[in-house]
């Protein structure tokens, strides 16, 4: 069995980057980021002939920063070399997972808990790859507050987006030694629930890295009590329909390897991610700094180790990979915060059987070639330089 890496890495070693983001000339702008020219073939599949389109249902509005790998890989052309299409589309919880059920949608990304509700429930879906290599979520106060140690969350308001997201929440509050049920209050005000915290009308966050990584960045003066710290388990995690993971098996591995390289691209240098990303949705309003908190936050996320990032690509671990021992702590804690009734069998929540290859040299290669050669555009950029 592959080991599993849960410790989040410094700031530090995650900015490896080797190209950064540079000014540049107009004429030099034009053609910023896009690849000049792909293989025909890329982790031994064929690019040519009419592209296959693969819908992923996001559990948010997909105009956000959360997504840069996702973009990565439709500009740089990786979904392209596999010979598919990246279709967008915004969803929520538990739809995204309805959806992928009936195939209105190919694949979502939610938390395992809100999944493995929908399993128990009957719903005909498989989670086939992780997308969060550890437990992101955290719970962030205004610094000042008082609010400091998990103990200081009891009897305290809690901001959610959602009220799914008390399911995803539940297991770090346990394991905090916390009863979700009677020793904090949840409040549900999607898109405001930052702003309110800052403005002291609920007094906690509920977070996750990337998020926190990025108001950090804009400015907000919040605290983070992270909860890999106390709950060794997993984020995010690709689901598919029984239906597309039976038949249509071939794309899913495509899908996945593509995202591979995007991620490694993405950790070779996060500025050219947020850059891209602040491209592909120029309206959202973001300082730089907020833009690449955020883009070093996603890559902690998507490769949370000890040691180093390179295990992910060079050894047997693999982007993706869930170990049985990490899956049996996650349905432990759903089925102890009420999100489960029983506990669930492994093989009835995942399959790691489509996971992909690891990167091929000539792949990684080619990300290298793309990371260190990227220049930067975007006005978000360009405004803080």
């Amino acid at each position: 069995m592959k080991k599993r890496m849960v410790a989040l890495l410094t700031a530090a070693a995650m900015l490896v980057v080797l190209g950064g983001c540079s000014s540049s000339s107009q004429s030099e702008k034009d053609g910023a980021g896009k690849p000049e020219e792909k293989k025909e073939e890329a982790g031994g599949a064929e690019a040519t002939g009419e592209l296959q389109t693969v819908k992923v249902v996001m559990p948010r509005d997909i105009e956000c920063l959360d997504d840069m790998a996702m973009w990565i890989g439709d500009s740089q052309g990786y979904f392209e070399e596999q010979g598919l299409k990246l279709e967008m589309i915004s969803g929520s919880n538990p739809s995204d997972i309805q959806m992928v059920s009936t195939g209105q949608a190919d694949l979502a990304c939610p938390s395992p808990n809100v999944t493995m509700a929908q399993i128990e429930a009957g719903v005909p879906v498989k989670i086939v790859s992780g997308y969060d290599a550890i437990n992101i979520y955290g719970f962030s106060a205004v610094n000042g507050k008082g609010i400091d140690t998990w103990e200081d969350l009891k009897g305290k308001t809690i901001a959610l987006g959602d009220a799914s997201w008390e399911s995803i929440a539940a297991p770090t509050l346990i394991a905090a030694g916390l009863d979700p049920e009677k020793d904090v209050e949840y409040v549900v005000n999607g898109d405001s629930r930052y702003q309110m915290v800052s403005e002291g009308q609920v007094d906690v966050l509920f977070t996750w890295i990337s998020e926190y990584e990025q108001l950090k960045g804009m400015g907000y003066d919040f605290n983070y009590l992270d909860g890999s710290e106390i709950l060794e388990v997993f984020g995010a995690s690709w689901v598919a329909g029984t239906d597309f993971f039976d038949e249509k098996g071939e794309t899913l591995q495509k899908f996945l390897y593509a995202l591979q390289k995007s991620i490694y691209f993405m950790y070779l240098n996060p500025e050219a991610a947020a850059d891209i990303t602040c491209n592909q949705f120029p309206e959202i309003e973001v300082e730089w700094d907020g833009a690449l908190g955020c883009a070093n936050g996603r890559v902690g996320q998507a490769l949370g180790v000890e040691g180093s990032l390179e295990e992910y690509f060079v050894d047997e671990v693999g982007v993706g990979y869930m170990s049985d021992e990490a899956w049996n702590t996650v349905i432990d804690n759903a089925v102890k915060a009420g999100v489960i009734k029983e506990k669930l069998n492994v093989e009835d929540c995942y399959s790691d059987e489509l996971l992909p290859e690891l990167l091929s040299d000539e792949d990684k290669a080619d990300a290298e070639a793309d990371a260190e050669a990227y220049q930067c555009t975007s006005k978000v950029y360009e405004s803080a330089h």
